[in-house]
């Protein structure tokens, strides 16, 4: 478990996808760390099953290798 940064995709944001900040999201990543890729997009599905589109935000090469040592970021 841990802390990692996502941003929504234009025109979306926690009023449209009708979030509360009371879900338990699971995020989708690939199974091994080196299939990660800068700026990713990733599928994160709510605990009552809301499903949606965010950007992995790992921007620069040194942020994705703390993130591949798990670092915190």
């Amino acid at each position: 478990m841990g802390i990692i940064s996502l941003s929504f995709k234009p025109g979306e944001d926690p009023e449209t996808l009708e979030l509360t900040g009371h879900e338990c999201s699971m995020i989708d990543l690939p199974t091994k760390i080196n299939e990660i890729r800068l700026a990713e997009d990733v599928t994160v599905t709510t605990d009552d099953g809301k499903s949606y589109t965010c950007t992995f935000r790992l921007d620069t090469e040194v942020e994705l290798a703390y993130f591949d040592q798990s670092g915190i970021m």
